[in-house]
């Protein structure tokens, strides 16, 4: 076993030192690149501050805009559009989330290939085409999900929670909107919510592959000049804190309850970061190894698993714990989920807990950068969220330098015992 920590800790080391380049485009874009050798691929991600946040008071907005790039351009139909990615071999999707709406594309780097797949890309994304027939048929899927939902116990949970937690601000509605909100929105919307949010300036491109830098900058600038230059949106105001505990109790017809236990979180720049981080871990978010699945889980068979996360968002996100058990054992469950918590921020840890967290996070921290899409996703969270360059390359350092008080001290300034949000889905017994 040492020698195989022994073994990831050097492949980490190795594979940490990302070398990214960061620029911007004379249209206002921030570029991030890094060059990997050896596959001839190449992973674009465009990075718009353009998600469900910018709703306004037509939630579902952001989504609908997101889901409509790719079906039709100014040049194009969708089924055009499908079959030259398809013969290119190019992979196209969007995503839209609470922070960042995503438009991706991956492509070979054949010189031929390329330049086909960036500029049906752009295209794509520059020149969309947002028609009636295809809103219309997007709104039906959407309301398909939304009723969907309304038969998950799961589902319901994770709504209240955000609603619970995040209160008026604009993180709390659920992303897809209701069915009320989504018959307030017209192809206008859309055409509106792209025209302010889908801008060169509201932009942060990622790029990762097998090219040059000159070339990474001939297909950002192609990709950014296509937009229009605009403005950055403003910051969304941070999530305040809860002024009281909350507990709230739905009733599902189901043999299991969902118990959802948390608080406002963090984002990615917070002062306490990295011991919230590694505490966490050690906390419920290690699987069966936590403390949370030891007293649950091992000692007392309240539940199959349970687990701790933060959620990390620009105007901070959310602590959660969340796990399901038979109806007849929710409030069991409740109370030991709050003791172990409760002793978890006001006790240091056990050093060997604190040395088995640090050596799983930064074993396994080798496979956060073993892919290109993995680099991805973290150029796009670093220049998304303005983290420093550095991030990749010295967070392993970081997570070593963190003691059991460090992690104490971290828990008793955030979680606050008092004001938490304490939520159950289920049969109430």
């Amino acid at each position: 076993m040492k020698l195989l920590i022994l073994f990831l800790l050097l492949i980490t080391q190795a594979n940490a030192k990302v070398n990214i380049d960061q620029w911007t485009t004379p249209e206002g874009a921030k570029v991030l690149f890094t060059q990997t050798k050896g596959l001839p691929m190449l992973d674009v991600a465009l990075n718009f501050d353009a998600a469900s946040s910018r709703d306004g008071d037509k939630h579902g907005l952001a989504s609908l805009t997101s889901s409509l790039i790719g079906t039709a351009s100014k040049y194009h139909t969708e089924e055009q559009i499908i079959k030259q990615f398809e013969s290119l071999g190019t992979e196209f999707s969007s995503a839209s989330l609470k922070d960042m709406s995503i438009i991706s594309m991956r492509s070979l780097t054949r010189r031929d290939i390329l330049q086909s797949s960036l500029n049906l890309f752009t295209e794509v994304v520059t020149k969309v085409d947002y028609q009636q027939h295809y809103l219309s048929r997007e709104k039906k899927q959407t309301l398909r999900a939304i009723e969907a939902a309304k038969q998950s116990p799961g589902s319901i949970a994770n709504t209240r929670f955000n609603e619970l937690v995040f209160g008026q601000h604009p993180y709390a509605h659920k992303k897809i909107g209701t069915k009320e909100s989504l018959e307030k929105i017209n192809l206008a919307d859309l055409i509106q919510h792209y025209q302010r949010y889908y801008v060169a300036k509201n932009l942060t491109i990622a790029l990762v592959g097998d090219i040059s830098k000159t070339k990474a900058m001939q297909i950002a600038r192609q990709i950014s000049h296509g937009l229009n230059s605009g403005k950055k949106a403003p910051r969304n105001e941070l999530v305040l804190p809860l002024t009281k505990t909350i507990q709230e109790h739905i009733e599902f017809p189901s043999t299991q309850t969902h118990l959802l236990i948390g608080q406002v979180g963090i984002n990615r720049t917070h002062a306490d970061y990295y011991p919230l981080y590694l505490g966490n871990h050690i906390l419920g978010g290690s699987g069966l190894n936590s403390l949370l699945s030891q007293e649950i889980r091992e000692q007392r068979g309240l539940a199959y698993s349970t687990s701790s996360y933060f959620t990390k968002m620009q105007s901070n996100g959310f602590f959660l714990i969340n796990l399901q058990t038979k109806n007849s054992q929710a409030d069991q469950a409740r109370k030991v989920v709050l003791e172990t918590l409760k002793n978890f921020r006001n006790n240091e840890i056990d050093p060997q807990n604190l040395q088995d967290g640090k050596d799983n996070i930064i074993g396994g921290f080798a496979l956060e950068t073993a892919s290109n899409a993995n680099i991805l996703t973290y150029l796009s969270i670093i220049g998304f969220y303005e983290l420093p360059l550095d991030y990749l390359s010295s967070f392993t350092d970081k997570i070593k330098n963190i003691s059991t008080k460090d992690i104490k001290n971290a828990y008793e300034r955030l979680i606050n015992m008092q004001k938490l949000v304490i939520l159950t889905v289920g049969v109430k017994k």
